[in-house]
């Protein structure tokens, strides 16, 4: 399903780096966060994490 502006987000996903790497391009902490507006997004943030250098740990809130 497509996204339209205005749809509320899903879920809250956090990325932490369990080796203290930074994650956050801004602050240059060791975790961020990102809002996650369907099911196929959170699949591909999953999918992207597990891929990533910087053994991330990623755990999802749920916003329902």
């Amino acid at each position: 399903m497509p996204i339209t502006q205005g749809d509320p987000p899903h879920g809250v996903v956090t990325a932490t780096s369990r080796t203290g790497q930074k994650v956050n391009a801004v602050t240059g902490g060791p975790s961020d966060q990102k809002a996650i507006y369907s099911d196929q997004e959170l699949s591909d943030f999953k999918a992207a994490a597990a891929a990533d250098p910087r053994d991330l740990e990623v755990m999802v809130r749920p916003l329902d």
